[in-house]
């Protein structure tokens, strides 16, 4: 592939599929619920609160975490609250809120998996020449490596010959 990884845009399908991988896959916590369940807001809450309590107890995964990563966990735990406090399953928020309560748990999973390059980071945006909005995501590693190339690519020397441009310059 010439490309570092592959640009995927998710309908709100693509989204919510996303959302039970992150939250079926990540295995928290023992016994989270599977299947439909995922969407169970009461669900993904009572997963956060034992997240907490073992961040605070610095119980399993959180015994050698750091002060900055327990701080950001708290942070991004406080968005995940407060998205899903008033809503019985996650797919009553908006796309755009969804879309947040995805990265919220992305960016749990990656500091409780310390696996930040893995952590998968959407945006909503609306391309050139369209007013629908998509959904594109892509891993922290995989925008790390477009931004290495692009700079890369400005930093390389253009070529310029006489044939093309008066005394040799460029513009």
């Amino acid at each position: 592939m010439s490309e570092v990884g592959i640009m995927r845009t998710m309908t709100r399908m693509h989204v919510v599929a996303v959302l039970v991988m992150v939250l079926g896959v990540a295995g928290l916590t023992p016994g989270l619920a599977t299947g439909s369940d995922n969407f169970d807001a009461a669900t993904i809450r009572a997963q956060q609160a034992q997240l907490r309590s073992d961040a605070e107890a610095r119980r399993g995964a959180f015994k050698d975490i750091g002060e900055s990563e327990r701080a950001e966990l708290s942070r991004q735990q406080d968005i995940v609250e407060r998205l899903t406090r008033d809503v019985n399953r996650t797919t009553e928020l908006r796309e755009a809120q969804q879309v947040e309560l995805l990265n919220a748990l992305e960016h749990i999973s990656a500091i409780v998996n310390r696996a930040e390059d893995e952590r998968l980071v959407c945006r909503r945006h609306r391309p050139t020449g369209s007013n629908r909005p998509t959904t594109t995501c892509r891993t922290v590693a995989q925008l790390k490596a477009d931004r290495i190339s692009v700079e890369q690519e400005v930093g390389r020397p253009r070529a310029c010959s006489d044939a093309t441009f008066r005394n040799g310059t460029c513009f």
